[in-house]
């Protein structure tokens, strides 16, 4: 409802775009520093606990947002927040997804997450754009605040896991840059990088040339209608077919998507090549996934884990 709004309202509020690419850049900054000490948390709380504790954080984020325009110090207080929200939950989601995954099924298992997740993401930007529109943006916070609290509800029907931590501060930065994980560390910062750019950026880009919220939402929506068919397919191809292959044709059909971005300077051309995109993100996503948690059970998930969160966003951090 509500995230791929923020850099838009944050330029309507007449922040330029290099204060907006910092508000985020601080957001990383943030992470990376809380992320040892968030893991440490998450262990002792335990998985679904995390995710829960994780919702109070960004509700207030969002209660920040909408009277960050009052109190300009909030700009360098609210993404402290988001980040601990990202560090709770991140952590909580994967490590609550994969010990309850299966090697064989997982391509088909991410396949069928992400495609639970597009469903609800078909309508969220388009009732968000209205409700922005027509109601203003404390009615669209209040709504997201709730469905946050009330998400969390079916997780504690079933009873919580707890990860030990087996890895110190240095065993975890020593294994992000060693040799072995050079691949990972390479292929997790592309992603971090294509990904921010895409949160940050692509929305003011096409409230510059959509004009509208609601518009704004309406395109979104129905890029997304299209890439949900491919889901099934690919799903199913990454069980059976050889991840890494698959990765290579998916990374080639992805390029093509951004580079197609350089020509979408109107409605039509913005559905075409945003439709396009997703489809194509698909393609090179779960494969890209489902790799990722293979490696991730091979080389102790928590650690990996871990560590791949801090590769995203030490990354963004740079760039």
């Amino acid at each position: 409802l509500i995230n791929i709004f923020v850099p838009i309202y944050l330029y309507q509020l007449n922040y330029p775009i290099y204060s907006i690419i910092f508000f985020y850049f601080l957001v990383s900054l943030s992470f990376v520093i809380f992320s040892y000490p968030g893991a440490k948390i998450v262990s002792k709380i335990g998985v679904k606990h995390a995710i829960l504790y994780s919702a109070p954080f960004l509700i207030i984020y969002y209660l920040g947002l909408r009277v960050i325009g009052d109190y300009n110090w909030l700009f360098f207080i609210l993404p402290i927040l988001l980040s601990w929200r990202m560090i709770l939950y991140n952590y909580g989601y994967h490590l609550n997804y994969i010990v309850h995954s299966e090697r064989k099924n997982r391509g088909r298992e991410v396949s069928f997450l992400a495609a639970l997740a597009v469903i609800v993401h078909l309508l969220a930007p388009l009732i968000g754009g209205f409700i922005a529109f027509y109601s203003g943006f404390s009615v669209l916070y209040i709504i997201g605040s709730v469905l946050l609290i009330v998400g969390t509800f079916p997780l504690f029907l079933s009873k919580d896991g707890y990860e030990a931590l087996k890895f110190t501060r240095k065993d975890l930065w020593k294994a992000i840059f060693s040799k072995k994980e050079k691949g990972a560390l390479i292929s997790f910062s592309g992603y971090a990088i294509e990904s921010v750019i895409g949160r940050t950026i692509w929305p003011i880009f096409l409230i510059t040339i959509l004009i509208t919220l609601s518009k704004t939402g309406i395109i979104i929506t129905l890029s997304m209608v299209i890439s949900l068919l491919v889901f099934y397919f690919v799903g199913k191809i990454t069980d059976k077919y050889n991840k890494t292959k698959l990765l290579k044709f998916g990374t080639l059909l992805y390029f093509f998507a951004w580079v197609g971005r350089v020509f979408a300077d109107s409605t039509l051309k913005i559905f075409v090549i945003d439709s396009y995109k997703n489809i194509s993100e698909k393609v090179l996503h779960i494969p890209w996934s489902a790799k990722s948690y293979d490696l991730a059970q091979k080389r102790g998930y928590f650690r990996f884990l871990v560590g791949r969160e801090i590769i995203f966003n030490l990354s963004r951090v740079i760039i």
